[in-house]
């Protein structure tokens, strides 16, 4: 019966359901596999981890005139109002770690480009007071509250935000169901990640794009971006400067 051809899918389906169990019989039929089926059973199961519970919520007060910004700034990017965006920007925004670029280069004058989205995802799911270094007081908020968490790795450390968070076996919405987690923090997949194609690596830090992951039970898989996100991905930072909300910070990485 193992001898039958299956696909990515199935497979990892197959695998999910073995991992839940602890018998010696799930154990043996799971080597079967596999050996029989290497190209699908080389990377899962991984080995299980205890879980991490961290419930990270929206900080902003809903009237706030940070609030009242968000929204407007939300709108702008539904509307890829760039004018809106570029007048935002702080003269100083910091958007690289590396050579200093023109803002202009992020590309919110076309729109269709990923930087629409990404911010988008970034300031929808939650945003917490700006952590600033001490002996300095600033009037700051940073987006999403994800890129302040410092419960380990802000590299390998994924954040899953919200509960009941389907985990499938591919990234597709409607790949396998193999597992389903719920405010927690989970292992990155980097191997999983290189396996997707480059238009879905691009689209990772969008509600479109999914993030490999390995769960506590040590299954592979993938979860929508919706609900998973790491400290080093995109974050940007607002900064009242004379009554004024400006976008400081929009970057990525560390």
């Amino acid at each position: 019966m193992v001898r039958t051809a299956i696909g990515w899918e199935t497979g990892l389906a197959l695998v999910a359901v073995l991992a839940m169990s602890s018998t010696s019989e799930s154990g043996q039929i799971f080597t079967r596999l596999t050996k029989l089926h290497p190209q699908i059973f080389a990377a899962a199961p991984a080995a299980a981890y205890p879980r991490r519970p961290f419930v990270l919520k929206d900080q902003v007060p809903p009237s706030s005139s940070f609030a009242q910004f968000r929204q407007r700034l939300l709108q702008a990017i539904r509307d890829r109002d760039a004018r809106f965006i570029q007048s935002i920007a702080d003269p100083q925004i910091k958007i690289t770690f590396g050579k200093p670029i023109p803002f202009s280069q992020l590309g919110f004058n076309n729109p269709q480009s990923l930087v629409w989205p990404r911010l988008e995802r970034i300031i929808t799911i939650g945003c917490s007071p700006y952590e600033a270094p001490a002996g300095q007081q600033i009037n700051a908020w940073q987006c999403p509250h994800v890129s302040q968490a410092a419960l380990g790795d802000p590299f390998s450390d994924i954040y899953i935000v919200g509960t009941d968070v389907n985990v499938r076996a591919l990234p597709q919405s409607n790949g396998a169901i193999v597992d389903v987690l719920s405010n927690e923090v989970v292992k990155a997949n980097p191997a999983g990640f290189e396996r997707m194609s480059k238009q879905q690596r691009e689209e990772s830090q969008t509600f479109a794009g999914w993030q490999p992951i390995i769960t506590p039970k040590g299954i592979h898989g993938y979860v929508s971006s919706r609900y998973a996100y790491f400290p080093a991905g995109y974050r940007a930072r607002f900064e009242n400067k004379n009554g004024h909300w400006k976008m400081t910070v929009f970057i990525t990485g560390d």
